[in-house]
């Protein structure tokens, strides 16, 4: 009965020093991964004169673009974008851009008949 103890015991340590070394030997992905902090938001505003700062409609926060080049041609306008923004700075990626469209009413429409 008394081996029985001991070897219960035995494996017992055995099995949790294996468990423990197979934590140690994954790598953490948390700490290799910048990408998984990042965030994908969906905002809507203006982009600056010169095309590198965007400021969010809502919110008047500022945010630096990081690829420039996706906003050629929407300096001074007002946008929608797609982007994954930085863990802890005012940054973003623009992903995809949308230019927002304006509508007018037309006193003509069938709409506005009675």
């Amino acid at each position: 009965m008394k081996k029985l103890r001991v070897a219960t015991v035995g494996l017992v340590v055995l099995a949790s020093l294996s468990i423990a070394a197979q934590d140690m030997a994954k790598p953490d992905v948390q700490k290799t991964s910048p990408a998984r902090h990042a965030k994908t938001l969906r905002i809507s505003g203006k982009v600056s004169e010169d095309g590198t700062r965007f400021v969010e409609e809502t919110s008047q926060k500022t945010w630096l673009i990081t690829n420039l080049e996706m906003l050629k041609g929407y300096e001074g306008q007002q946008v929608a974008l797609r982007g994954r923004t930085g863990p802890e700075t005012n940054t973003i990626q623009v992903l995809s851009i949308r230019g927002q469209v304006t509508y007018t009413a037309n006193s003509g429409d069938s709409a506005f008949r009675r």
